[in-house]
């Protein structure tokens, strides 16, 4: 009898995560794990606000899936919500199985999140800053080597899938228009089209995904890689894949604008993590103007609907060194941030009144004297913005730093993708029953996100969708005769 093969396509942390449970859950199957790139790691590897996992500081299953479901308002699928929310302790766990050098022990609470549950890495003992996406990669690419029964294809890009006439079943794929490969099962896992920031993709006039369903937002700065540009979806698609909510595109409110390169395409992301240790947001005029722990929508509206499109992201050092001053350097040295050793300094960086400046900072921190929850603290007065979490005061002394950059929105994950359901099987857009072999796992897919993503689900969605897509796709080899 022929050996089974799984093929996924794909190499961030869906891929990676589907591999190696691919291989695991039947050793005599082969999986071949096919990207278009160089390297893999994809957009998984630049993530730097965390992974989201439920933790003992007052947090409550409820409490994570009710914050995730009102943040997708009302497009969320709640089944696989819920499948998110209370497998993300196993997913933690499984992680640092696959390598026990893992850490992930700094948590943070972003926007939108009642109770801190966002993982990342603490630097490593020389002081330098560990990103926590890059170290999953690192960690499920090391693991993935070690297996007897996987292999990787890079520099090879899927131009289609190949299914049986009489069942639709998926029998294989094509590479780069002129090599099959057989395969009993196919998992999608090549992410979102946020990288899709102009109007045409191909050479031959082929039209990107983001102009077809959010011309609006084309041409405007994107976090996102050039290799976001829904090749998985199209894929999908074109074997009568169904899709959902493709018009969900999630713009970040903060990407880094460099002083040298204002204009850039591409920018850096300021993490969420920043202003979940106190960073605020100035206007021109030295104001704040919104709950910087509001969810990501509101937040990004906020800053629109503003006169100017310049906004100041601001820092003490408090909340450098409790977001990791190795990683602020970093960002620093790039000249994203600039270091003002007074409020009279920051005051003269913006170009206001460092009266306003030290009226506006008092005003907040009228509100940093409430309840302590490990390092946040809480207010029972919400300020004029509906904040009501203030980690960090702003007044600072004489001689200690203010840090601070020039943020703008920018295009940063498409929560649409294809219909997949809660065994990660893709589901046909005539039957909306699952695609026999077809798969899929991570930003390619719809169903969890709705109308906004928390921070952090993104590569908790990887890990817990990519795990089910692989468990199931070599449980479908098996079965298949």
């Amino acid at each position: 009898m022929a050996q089974k093969t799984t093929i996924i396509v794909g190499g961030g942390l869906a891929g990676l995560s589907a591999a190696i449970e691919a291989a695991t859950t039947n050793a005599a199957m082969h999986v071949i794990l096919v990207d278009k790139e160089n390297n893999i790691g994809g957009n998984s590897a630049k993530a730097t606000s965390g992974i989201n996992g439920m933790t003992e500081t007052g947090d409550s299953w409820e409490a994570f899936e009710r914050d995730t479901l009102e943040s997708g308002g009302g497009l969320s699928n709640e089944s696989m919500v819920h499948k998110l929310v209370h497998e993300s302790v196993d997913a933690l766990q499984w992680l640092k199985q696959q390598d026990t050098t893992l850490d992930l022990s700094l948590v943070s609470q972003c926007g939108g999140h009642t109770y801190p549950r966002t993982h990342r890495c603490p630097p490593k003992p020389n002081g330098s800053p560990v990103p926590v996406g890059w170290r999953l990669i690192q960690a499920l690419k090391q693991r993935f080597e070690q297996l007897d029964n996987a292999s990787v294809r890079t520099q090879s890009r899927v131009s289609r899938l190949e299914t049986d006439p009489n069942t639709g079943a998926i029998t294989g794929v094509e590479l780069n228009h002129n090599e099959m490969l057989p395969a009993n099962a196919v998992i999608l896992t090549c992410g979102g089209f946020g990288g899709q920031t102009q109007p045409l993709d191909q050479p031959d006039g082929t039209q990107t995904l983001l102009s077809q369903y959010a011309p609006n937002l084309l041409n405007i700065a994107t976090t996102n890689g050039p290799w976001a540009n829904g090749d998985g979806i199209r894929l999908g698609v074109a074997v009568g894949a169904a899709t959902k909510d493709m018009d969900q595109i999630q713009i970040h409110p903060t990407g880094f604008v460099d002083p040298n390169n204002p204009k850039a395409g591409t920018k850096f992301l300021a993490p969420e993590a920043l202003r979940a240790y106190g960073g605020v947001l100035l206007n021109t005029d030295g104001h704040r103007f919104t709950n910087e722990l509001g969810r990501r929508d509101a937040v990004t509206q906020s800053i629109l609907d503003q006169s100017s499109n310049v906004v100041w992201l601001v820092l003490t050092d408090t909340m450098i060194e409790q977001f990791g001053p190795s990683t602020a350097e970093f960002y620093a040295k790039r000249g994203f941030f600039v270091k003002c050793s007074s409020i009279d300094h920051l005051a003269e960086h913006l170009g206001v009144s460092a009266t306003i400046l030290n009226d506006e900072f008092a005003r907040y921190d009228l509100h940093v004297d409430g309840k302590k929850t490990t390092d946040t603290t809480v207010s029972s007065v919400p300020d004029a913005f509906g904040k009501t979490i203030f980690p960090n005061p702003l007044a600072q002394g004489p001689e200690v730093n203010y840090w601070v950059a020039q943020i703008t929105p920018c295009v940063h994950y498409t929560m649409g993708g294809l219909a997949i359901n809660t065994d990660a099987a893709v589901l046909s857009e005539h039957t909306k029953q699952p695609i026999p072999g077809l798969y899929a796992a991570g930003e390619v897919t719809s169903g969890v996100h709705g109308k906004n993503r928390l921070a952090g689900n993104s590569l908790l969605e990887c890990v817990v969708y990519g795990r089910t897509a692989g468990q199931n796709a070599a449980k479908y080899c098996n079965e298949k005769q």
